[in-house]
């Protein structure tokens, strides 16, 4: 079972990373595959790394549980 930081480190920083910080400068790059710049093909590319990760958060922790075992760590069960 995976930690709650390398949860959170997988699931969200790793696509924020690999999105927010790198588009704007890969974007300045004069290099453009195929007529398409190089900016664009990394943000379609982090799409299934994003999916990636996600899995593997999952893969990780909550495959494992039961479906009630989610419902109450999530507190989803409690009413407003």
């Amino acid at each position: 079972m995976m930690s709650p930081a390398a949860r959170i480190i997988i699931g969200l920083g790793v696509p924020f990373v690999s999105v927010i910080p790198t588009v704007p400068l890969l974007n300045h790059l004069p290099i453009a595959p195929f007529g398409i710049p190089l900016g664009l093909l990394w943000l379609f590319a982090a799409i299934p790394l994003t999916s990636l990760c996600l899995a593997i958060c999952w893969f990780g922790h909550d495959r494992d549980l039961p479906d009630e075992d989610i419902v109450a760590d999530y507190g989803a069960d409690r009413e407003p």
